[in-house]
C-alpha cells in the first residue's frame, strides 16, 4: 500500500528584521513537518502574502512599519482567520501588546531573544517548533477576538479531570472544606470533598485560560493554582490581564502565602510552584527545587506531585 506523503505545517512569517526573518526560516526549515512559505517586511505586506499562500501558521512581530502586528493580527482575524503566533520582548511595552494581541485572538506567545545568543536561540527553537506544530491542529472556529463574559457563567467543564491519590505511603490530615458542586451539564460529580483545584496549561494556555476562568463564580469553594508554560516576566501581567477578566481574584502567587478560596494563582514563570500544608493550611512554595527532572519551569508536573503529596484525592485537575 502506498501512503501519502505528509504535507508540512506552511507557515509565513511576518518580520521588519531581515535577522529575525532569516533565523526564524532557517530554525523552521529544519523540521521535515514545517515549510516556510514566504516571509514579509510588515503586517500590511503579511496580509497580501496571507490571502495569496494561505499559510496554515502565522509567525508575526509586533513592532513593524506601515501597518504593525496587533494591526494586522485584527484584520487577519477578522477576514481570515489563522492561528497567529506573537514573537514579543519581555519589556513592559511588550507585554502589554503581548496580552492586547492574545485578547484580539493570537494562539500563542514566544519570547525574542534577548541575552546570550546561542542559549537563546536554542531556547527560541525548541519553543517556535512545538507552538508551531500545536497551532497548526487549532479548530479555526475557535479562532478571533476573545469575548469578555458579562456575569456569572455555568462552570465549563475541565478538558480532562484527574482524581489525585496519594504516592506511596504519603498521607494528608482531612481539611474540612465544601464539596466542589458543578452543574449536571459537566457530566462529573466529584466522589470525594474537592479541596484545591489545579490547571495545567502550555501551547495555547493563555487563550484556554482566558476562556475558562471568567466562568468561574464569585463564590468558587476552593483555590486555584495554575501552571503556565510562558517566557518569563509574562506571567505577572497575564495574572493582572485574568484579573481584570474574572469573578474571582487573579494573581501571580507569591512564596509562602496562604491559599484562600476565590483566589486563582498563576505560577510566576522561571520558578516551580508547588503547595505545603503547615498548621493545616495550605500555603505556596515557590523556587527553584525540581524533585523531578524537567524542562520547564514551572512544571505542571511538579504542581501536580506536590499535589498528591499534600492532597491527594481532594484535588481536582
Amino acid at each position: 500500500m502506498n501512503l501519502s506523503p505528509k504535507t508540512p505545517i506552511g507557515v509565513l512569517i511576518v518580520d521588519d528584521s531581515p535577522f529575525m526573518r532569516m533565523t526564524l526560516q532557517k530554525i523552521l526549515n529544519q523540521d521535515p513537518d514545517i515549510k516556510v512559505l514566504d516571509t514579509a517586511r510588515n503586517g500590511r505586506e503579511g496580509i497580501l502574502k496571507l490571502q495569496a499562500l494561505h499559510p496554515q501558521v502565522v509567525t508575526m512581530d509586533v513592532e513593524m512599519p506601515v501597518m504593525n502586528g496587533l494591526q494586522a493580527l485584527e484584520e487577519i482575524m477578522r477576514w481570515q482567520p489563522t492561528p497567529v503566533i506573537i514573537l514579543s520582548s519581555v519589556t513592559t511595552e511588550g507585554t502589554e501588546a503581548t496580552l492586547k494581541a492574545l485578547d484580539l485572538g493570537a494562539f500563542d506567545v514566544v519570547s525574542k531573544p534577548s541575552g546570550s545568543p546561542g542559549a537563546d536561540l536554542q531556547a527560541l527553537s525548541l519553543d517556535l517548533v512545538e507552538k508551531v506544530k500545536a497551532a497548526a491542529k487549532v479548530n479555526l472556529a475557535r479562532l478571533g477576538r476573545k469575548e469578555v463574559p458579562s456575569g456569572p457563567a455555568p462552570i465549563a467543564p475541565l478538558t480532562k479531570v484527574v482524581p489525585l491519590t496519594g504516592v506511596g505511603n504519603v498521607s494528608a490530615p482531612a481539611r474540612q472544606v465544601q464539596p466542589l458542586k458543578t452543574p449536571v451539564k459537566t457530566g462529573f460529580s466529584p466522589k470525594h470533598a474537592i479541596e484545591i483545584v489545579a490547571i495545567g496549561t502550555s501551547t495555547g494556555g493563555p487563550s484556554a485560560l482566558q476562556a475558562v476562568l471568567p466562568t468561574l463564580p464569585a463564590d468558587f469553594p476552593v483555590p486555584v493554582l495554575v501552571a503556565q508554560h510562558m517566557p518569563a516576566g509574562f506571567t505577572g501581567p497575564l495574572a493582572q490581564r485574568l484579573n481584570g477578566l474574572c469573578l474571582l481574584q487573579v494573581r501571580e502567587g507569591i512564596h509562602g502565602e496562604a491559599l484562600k478560596a476565590g483566589t486563582v494563582y498563576i505560577a510566576p514563570a522561571g520558578k516551580q510552584m508547588q503547595v505545603q500544608r503547615k498548621a493545616g493550611q495550605l500555603t505556596l512554595h515557590i523556587g527553584d527545587e525540581t524533585p523531578i527532572p524537567t524542562l520547564y519551569h514551572p512544571s505542571v508536573d511538579i504542581m501536580f506531585l506536590s499535589l498528591v503529596k499534600v492532597i491527594g484525592k481532594g484535588t481536582l485537575g
